[in-house]
């Protein structure tokens, strides 16, 4: 039976408590106690900030956005302040200026954030997602905000200042927020800008409510929506603070790649406009031509996209599988054991490798030539598909060399269950009219939960199959030992 032993840490869960009790009596009609747990998330976010800026184990790029995030906290603590002091000299926006001021230096401290290393195809690929996200956000801001606005006083320069002031400083945070989440980050901040991100989208749904009543006439009010979404965007800043405190306390983690969810946010831009489109055309009560053209335009953009999605899905497949065999190739061996061992350290079960080189393989070559040798291969990989339970991935490496990754043990003899029953579905294979005697070398190498990366129990299971070759020219299999470091991997 598996059992979740991932544990909230403290941090989070005392900010978690902290939250749901401000919330509780902000939302009761109490708005200095919502001023004041802003200020308080603040204080907290802002030395948590300044703790993280200070690790000299940081990346400096990291160090300088941590530092730009401690100056954005700051302006959000002396915001009431500033507010006081611009309402006394008579500046009736005071309220909107030192937000705007809040925004940008948080989009300043976003824009500093190491992200992770890719081609430059990919690059653009991000880019162009994000200004996906960021059309469909002018689109809603558009509906929801500016236009209103724009309807009820007329299109102006002193209109379009007034009302754009938040669209356009939302709209570039939404922009490298979006960037951030679609390409990912160093491993080091890859947590702690999850966090930023949630927050920064967060807040951007509170400006959207401010941006309503302000469309519609309603500015003076202070809905309890707004409120509620800015003190979770900045309860969210300060967890971000503290989690970069314990990533830099815990040291680097194997975390690889970008959350899959990040990559449906252009289709819900995407949809989300759509559905904009349809609520107008259904206000309107007008059939034709809005209504026709918007369903329409809604149902060959779901095809569009549908059809990337295949494509790009099969793209992946291909990237990801050796075109011979049909197996996983080396690139998904390496992030499928990089997951389940991060995996496995939560839930508390066994990881195995087993590396498996064929023997003899040459002498197939050489004397039946390099399509025979190319069957070979493929009858083995049947071999393996066969003989690997489910949720193990069997996998091609190149050449003859093979590997398999096995988790969710609940004990290590699983794995050399699985060694032996590759072992014994060995055999002779029918290529060209010809019997083919199929032998590999397979070494097993076993992880507790926790206890070894990536590269050390690969660099075990390879001790184990030369350990294995040694043997003979016939099928055999060796599991990890102490013993074996000490003599050379040839």
């Amino acid at each position: 039976m598996h059992t979740w032993s991932r544990r909230v840490p403290q941090v989070h869960l005392a900010l978690g408590l902290l939250y749901v009790a401000v919330l509780v009596l902000s939302t009761v009609g109490h708005e200095a106690v919502a001023e004041g747990a802003r200020v308080l998330f603040g204080v907290i976010g802002m030395a948590a900030a300044i703790r993280a800026a200070r690790s000299p184990a940081m990346l400096p790029r990291l160090r300088q956005a941590w530092r730009a995030v401690t100056v954005s906290l700051a302006v959000l603590i002396i915001s009431p302040l500033l507010f006081a002091g611009l309402r006394a000299a008579g500046i009736t926006a005071a309220d909107d200026v030192t937000h705007v001021v809040f925004v940008l230096t948080l989009l300043v401290a976003l824009q500093r954030f190491p992200l992770a290393p890719t081609t430059g195809r990919e690059r653009w690929k991000a880019a162009l997602d994000a200004g996906t996200v960021l059309a469909g956000g002018m689109v809603l801001l558009w509906y929801v905000s500016f236009g209103p606005y724009v309807d009820a006083h007329g299109l102006s320069l002193a209109v379009v200042v007034a009302a754009g002031v938040y669209p356009i400083a939302d709209l570039a945070l939404l922009f490298v927020v979006a960037r951030a989440l679609l390409r990912g980050s160093d491993p080091s901040a890859l947590r702690p800008l999850r966090l930023l991100a949630a927050g920064t989208l967060v807040l951007l749904a509170g400006d959207g409510v401010h941006g309503y009543l302000h469309g519609h006439g309603q500015i003076e009010m202070h809905s309890p929506w707004q409120l509620v979404c800015w003190i979770t965007a900045d309860a969210l800043l300060a967890a971000a603070a503290a989690e970069q405190c314990r990533t830099n306390a815990a040291g680097p983690r194997e975390i690889r790649g970008t959350p899959r969810h990040s990559q449906y946010l252009p289709f819900a831009a995407v949809a989300m406009a759509h559905a904009l489109m349809l609520t107008a055309a259904w206000q309107e009560q007008s059939l034709y031509p809005w209504g026709g053209l918007a369903i329409g335009g809604t149902v060959l953009s779901t095809l569009v996209l549908f059809r990337q999605k295949l494509v790009q899905r099969e793209s992946d497949e291909q990237a990801l599988t050796d075109g011979l065999t049909g197996l996983a190739n080396r690139a998904r061996f390496r992030a499928t054991s990089h997951r389940n061992l991060a995996r496995n350290a939560r839930t508390g079960l066994y990881c195995a490798v087993l590396v498996i080189d064929m023997n003899r393989f040459k002498e197939v070559n050489d004397t039946l030539g390099h399509n025979s040798g190319d069957l070979v291969l493929v009858e083995f990989a049947q071999v393996l598909r066969r003989c690997v339970p489910a949720p193990g991935l069997p996998c091609r490496m190149g050449g003859d060399e093979f590997s398999v990754v096995l988790t969710d043990l609940e004990y290590p003899e699983q794995a050399y269950d699985v060694a032996g029953r590759i072992a014994a579905a060995m055999g002779p294979v029918a290529v060209d009219n010809q019997l083919v005697p199929l032998a590999a070398s397979i070494g097993v190498a076993v992880s507790a939960p926790g206890e070894l990366t990536h590269d050390e129990i690969v660099h075990r299971a390879d001790l184990a199959m030369y350990r294995a070759k040694a043997l003979g020219p016939q099928t055999r299999w060796a599991v990890w030992q102490e013993s074996l470091e000490a003599q050379p991997a040839a």
